[in-house]
Order: structure tokens, then sequence, then C-alpha cells
């Protein structure tokens, strides 16, 4: 009997590892960097942030593509660890390690640990590309505008040879989550977006056209601010259209794109609705010589006269059109300069110098750049001067400032290519701040201009 059985296993096993196996092919790829920063201070404004920082940050980057027959995956990525070195408040303020979420608030402490940000299929079928679940759309022509925030999303995509048509659904917010507050109903309260977009691809030319409308009434049956005088809630929307040029002509490179929108705000109480117009354009021109490269960028972000339009504080499209009161944005991936509007300033050293992140706003930015690759280093000088587009308006120092400049910005960076994975860069960034930080008509007011020191080590895998 004790044979018979031996027998039965045996057959059984047999059986198991002769069944055909559900291959499924797994890549992996991401970037682990570890940067640290010095700051002479935190604030433009003499007696406020007056003090130095310093520190280290790190963060690990990790995408993973199970492939489960050619053509169709899941795709994941998560960011862990990302922190700034003897930081033990785990879970503190954004100064500190200030993680964003895929969608909404949530809780630094799993920033810090290790947080998912993307999950969503990729299928490419006889009828186009199809691509559903949480990952970035945003990504669009140049990285003007463009932002690394992740949404629920379904995407669709057509090749047609060298042209291609798409279409777009993004769900920012959804209001029937509040069902789960007591009294509070606020089920019409989403905010979405759909768009269709199409465009024309060879190996020298990229150019494209997207035509989006979205609403946006998350903040709808609330009051923003209580006053005096109080802001109420209320619903945006309106129509965004995004063109873009990309092309490569021998030695020169051009790339151009532009963003318009047109839309309203409708208040909760009715006293008023509010038209919204926005624009922002990027254009740049680079030439490359082998030994040298050069060349120079212009960067425009409409702001609102505070006098003319009301505070959208808290909401007015700001899902989708990257602003919080109706204004044009440069995007989060756009960072042309060390200080101004750079993301790493405002994500990492915090305080009152995130007037510099949160990408580019009411802003006329002129860049010029000479660059060496020698070997395997990249030597870069950039040179920029940044005034406002309107000088009225909502400034997170003062409320009359003397002047429209931001000030005068010049970055000099140095990158050596250790391995073909491995990168070290080193930089020194100078902001002369202009007086659009500096009171009108508060005696003594003062700017103090602000430097920067980098460094970062860079692995890609």
């Amino acid at each position: 009997m004790k044979r018979l059985w031996i027998v039965l296993a045996s057959l059984a096993l047999m059986a198991v590892f002769a069944m055909p196996a559900s291959a499924v092919d797994v890549k992996l790829s991401g970037e682990f960097y570890v940067a640290g920063d010095y700051y002479n201070r935190t604030s433009p404004n003499k007696g406020y942030g007056d003090a130095s920082t310093a520190f280290f940050h790190q963060r690990l980057r990790v995408q993973t593509e199970f492939i489960v027959s050619p053509g169709l995956s899941l795709v994941t990525r998560f960011d862990a660890l990302e922190k700034i070195w003897g930081d033990t408040s785990w879970g503190g303020t954004r100064g500190n390690s200030y993680g964003r979420p895929s969608s909404g608030g949530g809780d630094d402490r799993a920033a810090e640990n290790i947080e998912f940000h993307h999950a969503y299929i990729q299928y490419a079928s006889k009828v186009g590309n199809f691509t559903v679940g949480y990952g970035e759309w945003n990504p669009w022509g140049t990285t003007f505008g463009d932002s690394y925030d992740a949404d629920a999303m379904i995407r669709w995509v057509l090749p047609l040879q060298n042209f291609f048509v798409g279409a777009l659904y993004v769900k920012g917010y959804e209001g029937s989550t509040t069902y789960k507050t007591p009294g509070l109903n606020r089920n019409d309260n989403d905010s979405n977006l759909y768009a269709i977009f199409g465009g024309y691809t060879t190996d020298r030319i990229n150019t494209g056209m997207k035509v989006a409308y979205m609403r946006d009434a998350s903040l709808k049956g609330t009051v923003v601010k209580p006053g005096p005088p109080p802001v109420y809630g209320h619903e945006t929307n309106g129509w965004l259209l995004t063109p873009y040029f990309i092309g490569q002509f021998g030695p020169v490179k051009l790339q151009a794109e532009l963003e318009y929108f047109r839309g309203r705000t409708e208040y909760d109480d009715d006293w008023k609705r509010t038209q919204l117009r926005a624009l922002s354009a990027y254009t740049e021109a680079t030439v490359d010589l082998g030994p040298v490269y050069f060349g120079g960028l212009f960067a425009y972000a409409s702001g609102i006269d505070a006098a003319k339009a009301p505070d959208l504080s808290g909401g007015g499209g700001g899902k989708f059109t990257g602003s919080t009161s109706g204004k044009a944005w440069g995007g989060l991936d756009f960072q042309p300069t060390l200080i101004l509007w750079n993301d790493n300033v405002c994500r990492w050293a915090g305080g009152s110098i995130t007037w510099t992140g949160y990408g580019m706003t009411n802003a006329k930015l002129f860049q010029m750049y000479i660059g060496a690759p020698v070997k395997d280093f990249d030597f870069k000088l950039a040179l920029a001067y940044a005034r406002a587009d309107e000088k009225n308006t909502y400034n997170w120092y003062v409320a009359n400032p003397r002047g429209s400049s931001y000030g005068w910005e010049l970055d000099a960076t140095a990158t050596y290519k250790i391995t073909n994975n491995l990168s070290y860069m080193i930089g020194a960034g100078y902001l002369w701040t202009g007086d659009f930080f500096r009171a009108k008509d508060i005696p003594g007011s003062k700017t103090r201009n602000i430097y920067v020191i980098t460094n970062k080590l860079t692995l890609n895998f």
C-alpha cells in the first residue's frame, strides 16, 4: 500500500511539472539618487528665513512591467525611502520629507517608506493601444507644461504610419466618496478631463495638437475661505488647446509649445460669474556644433490682476491646469534653472523659499546658455532673467511690490558620466533677487540674494 502511494505521488508530481506554464516575463527599470544641497538662506526677504540650510536627500524609484502576453502587460511603479537623511519626523512637513501621493491627500509616512504611484494595463490591439489605470496622463509635446502627477485614466492611441490620433479620459476627483460623511452629499463634485489629440512624427519632426475639456467641481458646496469677505465654493469648466512642435534641422533643434485655456467659474452664491483666460507659451532653439552647444529659450505664463479677478484660492480648475487661481502654468517637469521655479527647491528646502516651486506662474522667463561636452563630462553655463506678468497679483510676500522683476539667475553645472548607468552632477546657482519681493509701502523692506550649491549621484537601471 505504501508503494502504491509513492507511485501515485510520483505520478502527481510528474503531472504538475508537465502542465503548460503560464509564463510572465518581468522587466525592471528605475532610478536611485542621493543628492546634497546647501542654501545660504530660505527667503528672498530680509528677516524671513535668513538662516542657511544644508542636507542630503534620496529616492529609490522602481518600475516593473509584467508582460502577460505579446502586446499585453501590467505596469507598476513605486517610490521608496524618499526622504532627507537623518530626518526622524517621518510624516513631518513639506519642508522635510514630502512625497506627493498619487492623487489627493495622503500620509507622508507612507511616502517616506514605500508608495505606489502607477498601476495600469497596457494593451496593443488591432484598433489601437490602450492604457487603463493610474499613471501619468499629462506629458505631451515638450516638457513645458508637463507634470509627473498620476491620476486614474483611460487613454487610446491609434498609430497610422507617421500619424497618430487618440482620446483621453482622466478622473481627478470623485465626489461620491463623500457619502461616508453623514449629512454631506457631494455626488456631483467631480473633476474630469476629456481630450482628443493627434499628430505627425518622423525622424526630424514631431508635432501635434490636443483639445481638452475640463470640469472641476471639487469645491462646489464649500466655503474656501471664511473671510471676511468669505470665498465661496465654485465650479470651473473650460477648454484647453495645446499645440506643439519639435524639429531637428541639421545641428539646430527647435521646440515650441502653447497652452490656451478659456473657461469660466460659477460661484455657489450666484453673485458672480468669472470668465477665465490663461495663456502659456514656450520656445527654445539649441545649436549643437559638437565640441560646443549653445541656445536660448523664452517661457511665458500669464498672471491675474488681483483688482480685476477674484481670489480662487484652493480651486479654479487647479486639478488640471496646475493653477489655484486660474493662472497659466509651466509645469513641474519644466526646470530650466536651479532656483527659480525649480520643484527640487520647493520639495526639499521648503520654508519661505517655496515661492520658487510648483511650476512657473505669472512670469516671463528669458534664458541663454552654452555648454561643452568633453569626453565623459558635460559643462553648462546659463543666465536667466525673469519678471512678473502681472505686478498687482496675489503675492506670497507683499501686496504692493516695488517692481515686477523676479531677478537674474546664473547657473553652472558639470556632469560626469562615471559609467553608462552612473553619473555625478555638481552645480551652483546664484539669484540676484528682484523688487517683486520688496514691499513698496513698508519702510525698510529689503531683499536678499540667494545661492545654492548642489551635487547629485544618480544610478539608472
